[in-house]
């Protein structure tokens, strides 16, 4: 239908907003302007007579947003605004036949209001950050006595029980501090978005440990049956970030422990299947690991659900009220599983307990299954074991490792085998036992078969991740390693190669690294306060190296000019020191022209534990990074990669 343009004024002339018409067959072609907007046009052309069209005074984003919009392709797209000189109009468009409707709203004011309360927002947020970051960093430093100290007086071998005991729930206590800190500060870098994931290969089987160390005496400790489940293991090495995934595994477990009545059931599934959760296939080697805990504790009220993963939220009961946390602990897992690009949902019910399943999608990882199944193979497995659904699982996991297996129930079955492998010329390459056999003491049996096989026979025995207790006993019996459960493949075949001639001459070097000699280097210790670097001292002293101390960046720079070509063999610096960091004296000490200054290990050793710390020194060109409070085992793991290296 075609309007004259007197129509139009009739329609459009005294509305008070300036207002557009264009055609939809020309949608960039305008064929009406108001009054108000024909000011608006004058005021903001710089050639009235030759621009009269709106899309002619916006810049090139924003005019080709609006001809989307007026083409009919903007869809659901976030709202149009046009700029013109100071103030800022937002686009309405108005379907009207064959044409388009565009009236401008002058939101100036609101928009600026608006966008400097985000600025402000930012800026608080940036404040909060920085805070929380500089405390970190001196929260830590005092922790990091409170830790190395407790750690030192640990290893003096004999000392009174009840001296012990405080030790152990001083040790303990700390921990506790320190995962409350580090909640903080994760709440902190998720809203102003400085979290980052690192991603790195990863074994399911480890990461499962690492989940278990931490979780496992809490529910023995509280005395409930904890249990884990293992589904579908379509593969079993990951690329993900294992530190942040156990880190939802334990915030969801250390919740569920602790709302959870002595006697009470905890469950953990784990499972990681190729192809999405919808049915779908995904691309190859892409998988989604799912994620479940499950307890029958006190449940959650209807009311809180939709408040459960907002910060600081906590039921507001008489029984919730009592139980130590933050409130954080929901909130951060809920982001990082986002972040991950994965899903959470929570079913509860008070007095019945609660289920939180996540999924998230992952890629797998190069393994060294098709290593294991060359050397692996053809072999033939003696299996002990009397549980049906762990026989099956087991046959198929070492058919799929190639190996040939024979299985007994009992002992006698496991004479007859051997008996007729004389006969058959077979040769059996391990024994593999279950450790709890019916009507069967291992102790007992296992001397028999060592004595029957030989002493170079290997035998293995699957076992609880506890079976600590009784290593002492079965080692003597003639175990030679535990396989632990739950079972898992990569474990199970790393097991088995491990006796093969190419596992030992791989685990011969290993041997031979972890029992190095450091008595024969020196380190350059770089630490500013005093009782941190006396800790320092003692814990690398433990392992016969020399060390020599320098107290700031400076003065570190001068002890390496002023030292002998490759005097020292490493360098382990703090960041944060007066007079010159760390960063700086490692750039320093880079640059120096000598041959040993590109050569020579410098390791970060500082309460700066985030990621965009570790590459900070990184780029500064430091090699390695450890967060205080000190780890004895990084430190030690630290020395083993590097000295180690330079000695092989």
């Amino acid at each position: 239908m075609d309007w004259s343009m007197k129509q139009m004024d009739e329609i459009w002339g005294k509305v008070g907003a300036p207002v557009f018409l264009f055609a939809k067959r020309q949608p960039c072609g305008q064929i009406y302007a108001n009054q108000s907007a024909v000011l608006l046009l004058e005021k903001y052309g710089s050639c009235p007579e030759d621009r009269r069209s709106l899309t002619d005074l916006l810049q090139d984003p924003e005019a080709e947003a609006l001809r989307r919009g007026l083409a009919g392709e903007g869809g659901d797209s976030a709202p149009l605004f046009c700029h013109l000189g100071r103030e800022i109009y937002s686009a309405v468009l108005t379907d009207w036949g064959e044409y388009c409707v565009c009236i401008l709203q002058d939101v100036s004011r609101y928009y600026q209001d608006t966008q400097k309360a985000l600025e402000d927002a930012q800026l608080a947020s940036r404040a909060k950050t920085n805070f929380l970051s500089a405390i970190s960093h001196d929260i830590r430093t005092p922790m990091n006595a409170i830790v190395g100290m407790t750690g030192i007086a640990l290893m003096q071998g004999e000392m009174p029980p009840r001296i012990k005991d405080c030790l152990d729930k001083i040790q303990i206590a700390s921990g506790h501090m320190m995962s409350l800190l580090n909640d903080v500060l994760d709440m902190s870098r998720i809203e102003s978005g400085r979290m980052l994931l690192e991603k790195s290969d990863v074994d399911m089987a480890d990461l499962l440990h690492k989940i278990l160390i931490v979780v496992k005496p809490q529910a023995e400790a509280k005395k409930l049956n904890f249990t884990v489940e293992l589904g579908k293991m379509d593969e079993e090495r990951l690329f993900i970030d294992d530190v942040r995934i156990c880190q939802i595994c334990n915030n969801l477990l250390s919740n569920a422990i602790k709302f959870t009545s002595a006697g009470g059931n905890v469950n953990l599934f784990l499972e990681v299947e190729r192809g999405s959760g919808d049915g779908e296939e995904r691309p190859d080697r892409e998988l989604t690991l799912r994620i479940q805990v499950k307890d029958n504790g006190i449940g959650m009220s209807p009311d809180f659900l939709p408040r459960i993963f907002q910060p600081f939220e906590r039921e507001r009961s008489m029984t919730v009220s009592k139980i130590q946390g933050t409130g954080l602990g929901m909130a951060i897992t809920q982001s990082l599983v986002r972040m991950m690009e994965g899903n959470i949902s929570v079913e509860s019910e008070v007095g019945k307990g609660s289920c939180f399943s996540i999924e998230l999608p992952v890629r797998a990882a190069k393994t060294d299954l098709d290593r294991y199944y060359e050397v692996l193979k053809g072999r033939w497995i003696l299996l002990l074991n009397d549980d049906p659904l762990l026989s099956r699982t087991l046959t198929d996991m070492l058919k799929t490792l190639g190996m040939q297996v024979d299985l007994a129930s009992n002992a006698m079955e496991v004479v007859y085998a051997i008996n007729r492998a004389a006969f058959s010329d077979k040769e059996y390459f391990a024994f593999l036992t279950a450790a709890k056999v019916a009507d069967l003491e291992m102790v007992e049996f296992l001397p028999q078969i060592r004595s029957r096989m030989g002493s170079k026979f290997p035998i293995l025995m699957l076992s609880e991740e506890d079976w600590s207790e009784t290593e002492y006993f079965l080692t003597k019996a003639g175990v030679d390693a535990f396989i632990p459960l739950p079972l898992f493949l990569s474990r199970l075949s790393a097991g088995l190669y491990a006796f093969t001639d190419e596992g030992k001459l791989e685990g011969g070097k290993k041997d031979t690294l972890s029992k190095m000699d450091f008595s024969a280097y020196r380190i350059l210790l770089v630490e500013d306060n005093e009782l941190n670097r006396e800790i320092a001292q003692e814990i690398l002293s433990v392992t016969g190296v020399s060390v020599e101390t320098a107290e700031n960046g400076e003065k570190a720079v001068g002890c390496f000019e002023k030292s002998e070509l490759f005097h020292y063999d490493i360098v382990f610096m703090d960041i944060q020191m007066p007079v010159m960091n760390g960063l700086d004296a490692t750039r320093r000490i880079r640059s120096l022209n000598r041959p040993d200054a590109s050569s020579v290990p410098i390791i970060a050793m500082t309460a700066n534990a985030f990621l965009e710390d570790v590459h900070d020194s990184l780029e500064a060109g430091m090699n390695a990074h450890l967060s205080k409070p000190l780890d004895m085992e990084q430190v030690y793991d630290c020395l083993k990669q590097f000295l180690g290296r330079r000695n092989s």
